[in-house]
């Protein structure tokens, strides 16, 4: 009897020097998934005594992310060591008109995406204001910027002899955005969406993003002016 539990108990004891590793990350980490909602609408005008421009565009997407997270991390407020990556495919969707006169010449474009889709990485970190984390999207793969702007679903139809292969405007590949660099955090193959703290481990928080708005005054150009404004619904659990 003694050789039989001495032998049951060297098993047991090989069994979990072999299980422990592979299950660690499941026992040290925590799987948070974020699911994001979001919408906007984008008008840019310009008016000159040569020509006169519009572009408009009503978007909406969405995605969920999953996250592993240590428990640690979690409950500490400031999240002060957060930094995970995940993968996923974002969804999204669109309409949207280009507008252009100059003398008795008018062209004219239309934009619409539907489900389009774009692979992309994620990484969830502190954020660099206090209070705040920051999750930051990269295109995945060897495309550059993030849903297809004509193709894949999304269709691009401008008036006869004139061609465009995005709108001039809040493309799609940009996420939706006007400028290529935004406060020197987003490019058009990286999107940064700044949250509340309070998101983690189980909350939800509503931002702006995009939110760009503006105007310009120029002899040579004209009078330009442009707004983007969209909200961003996340919540993790």
């Amino acid at each position: 009897m003694r050789s039989v539990t001495h032998g049951a108990l060297l098993c047991a004891l090989a069994s979990v020097i072999l299980l422990s590793p592979a299950e660690a990350p499941a026992q040290v980490h925590r799987a948070v998934t974020i699911t994001l909602y979001g919408s906007g609408k984008a008008f840019w005008k310009l008016n000159s005594s040569r020509e006169t421009g519009r572009v408009s565009l009503r978007y909406r997407w969405h995605g969920a992310l999953t996250f592993h997270v240590a428990p640690s991390v979690l409950r500490d407020p400031t999240h002060r060591t957060l930094r995970a990556s995940s993968a996923t495919t974002l969804v999204a969707s669109w309409t949207g008109t280009y507008r252009n006169k100059k003398g008795d010449a008018l062209t004219t474009c239309r934009y619409s995406g539907a489900k389009v889709k774009s692979r992309v990485t994620a990484t969830f970190t502190r954020g660099r204001a206090d209070n705040t984390v920051e999750l930051t999207f990269h295109p995945r793969g060897d495309r550059r910027g993030f849903f297809s702007d004509r193709g894949r679903g999304a269709v691009v139809r401008c008036s006869a002899g004139y061609t465009q292969s995005a709108p001039s405007h809040f493309a799609p590949s940009w996420f939706f955005r006007d400028n290529l660099q935004d406060h020197g955090r987003m490019s058009s193959d990286k999107a940064l969406i700044v949250l509340p703290s309070t998101l983690l481990p189980r909350g939800s928080a509503t931002v702006a993003f995009p939110n760009e708005k503006g105007r310009n005054d120029s002899v040579a150009l004209g009078h330009l002016a442009w707004s983007n404004r969209a909200e961003t619904a996340a919540r993790a659990r």
